[in-house]
């Protein structure tokens, strides 16, 4: 009987929880909603230039003709533009909101499916899968979120793609995992139809050598992104080599050695500057590649395919790759870090169930803090802006990516218990 009861009272709690952050959630999404604005032809964040760029489409026009701003130009393929149609017929207000609401089911989704597949035990059934413990992956997808909170904040602030992104390529390995290839198909390639840089996992199914998978998701790139560009008509091509310019070339002219840059090739353009500025004129570099970048990202590549290979899980395998995603992006502002949930739910759960765990306590506590205490709501504008100029956020990442490389390469502890 008191069994009975304690379950009936966690039953209670954790319903009662699940409403609160609920009601939180929804009640927050009005302020987070009211910081696109009002006005379409204004810039309030960046759904304000997704908003701006699907409304584009549904007037006949590609997205890239006539941008919000000189600044603010639409920078991703069409597709994205193209889905985002629905909410352009909505006002402003309501579809900042509505998009609200997806981002945040879509870090939900994301903490919640890491978390599903950090617990997963090679070759269990759906059965076996469903009686895992719900706390254990409750506490895995609630500390991976907490994480990263910063820049789940940031995502919703500035009304950004990358949450969604996120949930896509967790999806797509979710559905793997659980041999719906040609869902997880889809998952992949229209996240990679919004944002390129997911086409790593093309990549990364090819070292494990699903050849024939990788291929068909290649291929499936090309023919959606190519069947997105024609309702353009005659404008097509135009607007391909506009897309290819603004973004791969970096035409726009983004500035890498910008302090919010967090990525590699941000870091190495820092780096380079130092000494060679000039009093009058800081050093800018708008190159996306150079030598040294490109050598440290095939290195980087490399350990991440060796242990995709060698893993034991869909989740080890794919965690180091989740981490190429920021690191290896050109650029790689702050926000676009969400996706390091997937990774955090693997040190996480191999932090909780297996030997060897200080280092990965240790390796969590300084990422915490590098990621999160960075910011300018707790240190400060000038000591934020120094901790960015020194690329903190990126050697958080870069710890994450150390740690899953070593821990899946077996060099301390034994692998987790149940994984």
């Amino acid at each position: 009987m008191s069994g009975t009861v304690r379950r009936g009272r966690s039953t209670i709690i954790q319903r009662t929880a699940v409403a609160v952050i609920a009601a939180s959630v929804l009640v927050g999404g009005l302020y987070f909603a009211s910081l696109t604005g009002t006005s379409p032809e204004i810039y309030g964040n960046d759904f304000s230039v997704y908003y701006h760029a699907a409304r584009e489409v549904i007037s006949g026009r590609d997205p890239y003709q006539r941008s919000l701003g000189d600044w603010t130009p639409y920078i991703y393929p069409p597709l994205f533009a193209e889905l985002l149609v629905p909410l352009a017929l909505l006002p402003l207000p309501v579809a900042a909101y509505a998009w609200f609401l997806i981002s945040a089911a879509s870090i939900a989704f994301t903490a919640c499916a890491s978390a599903g597949l950090a617990t997963d035990k090679p070759g269990s059934s759906e059965q076996q899968r469903a009686g895992e413990p719900a706390t254990l992956q409750a506490a895995i997808a609630g500390c991976a979120v907490l994480l990263v909170l910063r820049f789940v904040l940031d995502t919703f602030s500035l009304g950004q793609v990358n949450a969604l992104v996120a949930a896509l390529v967790v999806a797509h390995l979710y559905l793997y995992s659980r041999n719906r290839t040609m869902l997880s198909a889809v998952a992949l390639v229209v996240a990679v139809s919004i944002k390129l840089t997911p086409a790593l996992f093309v990549l990364y199914h090819a070292a494990k050598l699903r050849l024939k998978y990788a291929v068909t998701c290649a291929a499936l790139v090309v023919a959606v992104n190519t069947v997105s560009f024609l309702p353009f008509g005659s404008r097509g091509t135009a607007a391909f080599q506009t897309f290819v310019s603004r973004t791969l070339k970096n035409k726009q002219g983004y500035d890498f050695a910008y302090s919010g840059n967090q990525s590699l090739r941000g870091t190495i353009a820092r780096l380079t500057c130092v000494g060679n500025e000039s009093p009058a004129k800081e050093c800018e570099v708008r190159n996306p590649a150079d030598t040294p970048t490109l050598l440290i990202s095939i290195v980087l590549l490399a350990l991440a395919a060796i242990a995709a290979v060698r893993a034991r899980s869909e989740l080890a395998a794919a965690a180091p790759l989740s981490c190429c995603m920021v690191l290896l992006s050109p650029l790689s502002w702050k926000s676009h870090y969400v996706i390091l949930i997937l990774p955090a739910a693997y040190l996480l759960f191999t932090a909780i169930t297996s030997r060897g765990r200080r280092f990965l306590w240790a390796a969590l506590a300084a990422t915490f803090v590098l990621f999160n205490l960075t910011s300018p709501r707790v240190i400060g504008l000038a000591a934020a802006e120094w901790a960015d100029a020194h690329s903190l956020v990126f050697a958080g990442a870069l710890l994450l990516f150390v740690s899953c490389v070593v821990r899946i390469q077996g060099k301390f502890g034994n692998h987790p218990r149940v994984c």
